[in-house]
């Protein structure tokens, strides 16, 4: 798999295209998942297997929309907003150092 590649974005259509996500995984990229193509038995079906590499690597699973994921390898900073209440005077920061 590519080593220059930081991102990837991947829309898994079976079951069997999380060997490709969890490759990923393992390598430390940032892989952002869209399940929307999957019924429902086969996305936590994909997220259980993910699991596995997600654990191995020590890394981050963010659902960051509808059926769609996204892993943070243990050495990246993130910052994620989408959770974060309407007021702008609080100071959270949401950032995994």
């Amino acid at each position: 798999m590519a080593d220059n590649i930081d991102i990837v974005f991947l829309k898994p259509k079976k079951f069997e295209d999380c060997v490709i996500c969890a490759g990923y995984i393992k390598e430390d990229k940032i892989v952002n998942m869209n399940l929307s193509q999957l019924d429902d038995n086969d996305s936590r079906r994909v997220l259980d297997y993910i699991a596995g590499a997600i654990f191995i690597t020590k890394a981050e699973i963010v659902n960051v929309g509808n059926k769609i994921f996204c892993s943070i390898p243990s050495n990246r900073n993130f910052l994620n907003e989408m959770n974060r209440e309407s007021s702008h005077d609080e100071e959270e920061e949401i950032v995994r150092g």
